[in-house]
């Protein structure tokens, strides 16, 4: 317990102060049971000091919910928060250079407090950081959802495989079930829908290029439970209006500041541009054009090198 701090002390149906003093029925309890131990009352003693201990932890009383739903919620969200697995793109200054504004945006659309079914749209040309956006969003509210997945490089995944390992995955990871057995597109479309029609699940493809990767795989609202939601990123805006998508969000280029920023982090490890350095840096970040991924590999390509190498 001192080492780690992970005890949660729930008071189900006896008062933290009965606990913390051992009296009334509880402390009765434990007087019966050194009386009952024998030998072993060295071992009652122990287990007194130590509810005595636990009983100062912040936890949770029963008495304090009118439900007990409500209660069991609040532990398992911060069970959830501990054991969550930290993510390092939450923790890079360079991945979340100019993607709070961005991500405030994409959070009006998705509105994640109303209890309805949504389908929103990431899209702008390659490079300019719609899957680092759209995994930011999962790592900040996937833990809201009953099950969630994140199908990363769909284009490549279809051209290669088809849909069936995509439909696979996404069950798996949702379902928390390996070797889910179905064998044409059609089959796991019907399992998807059946699976998830009452589940509040939070679903993102990523790099989207076809219109059956939509029908096969998400399809309709009616597919899935009250409020979940669908995040869509592509480089084809028609395929997010032929699907009906009305919450679109397009990823616009970094602003020069950001531009600035991203490309020191990357070409000089620091947060301001070298001065010798200037005029070639501003040529570079002239030609990325705003791309993040343009001005992290330019930048990373030039750390360390001469201004010969770089003019």
């Amino acid at each position: 317990m001192k080492e780690k701090e992970r005890i949660f002390p729930i008071f189900y149906d006896v008062d933290p102060s009965d606990v913390r003093h051992q009296r009334g029925s509880f402390g009765a309890a434990l007087v019966n049971h050194e009386r009952n131990c024998g030998e072993d009352r060295e071992e009652v003693l122990e287990w007194r000091n130590a509810l005595e201990k636990v009983a100062n932890l912040a936890g949770w009383n029963l008495k304090g919910y009118r439900y007990e739903t409500e209660l069991i919620t609040e532990i398992v969200d911060a069970v959830w928060d501990k054991v969550h697995p930290s993510f390092s793109l939450l923790d890079s200054s360079d991945i979340l250079v100019g993607h709070d504004t961005k991500l405030k945006e994409i959070d009006l659309h998705l509105d994640t407090s109303a209890n309805d079914v949504r389908f929103v749209g990431i899209w702008g040309m390659g490079g300019m950081g719609k899957t680092t956006l759209a995994r930011l969003v999962y790592e900040r509210i996937s833990h809201s959802f009953e099950g969630s997945s994140f199908l990363a490089n769909v284009r490549e995944v279809y051209e290669k495989h088809g849909l069936v390992p995509l439909q696979k995955q996404l069950l798996s990871n949702i379902l928390r079930k390996e070797n889910i057995q179905f064998y044409d597109a059609y089959d796991g479309f019907t399992m998807i829908k059946r699976c998830l029609c009452n589940k509040k699940v939070l679903l993102i493809l990523d790099d989207v290029d076809q219109s059956d990767q939509l029908e096969m795989v998400i399809r309709e609202k009616n597919c899935f439970g009250s409020g979940s939601r669908i995040i869509i990123t592509t480089r084809d805006e028609r395929l997010l209006v032929e699907h009906g998508i009305e919450k679109v969000y397009e990823v616009m280029p970094l602003t020069e500041d950001e531009a600035l920023y991203l490309f020191s982090r990357k070409a000089f490890k620091k947060d301001n541009l070298e001065e010798d350095y200037l005029e070639l840096s501003k040529k570079f970040i002239n030609y990325a054009g705003g791309l993040p991924l343009a001005l992290e590999t330019l930048g990373s390509s030039l750390y360390k090198r001469s201004r010969d190498e770089w003019k």
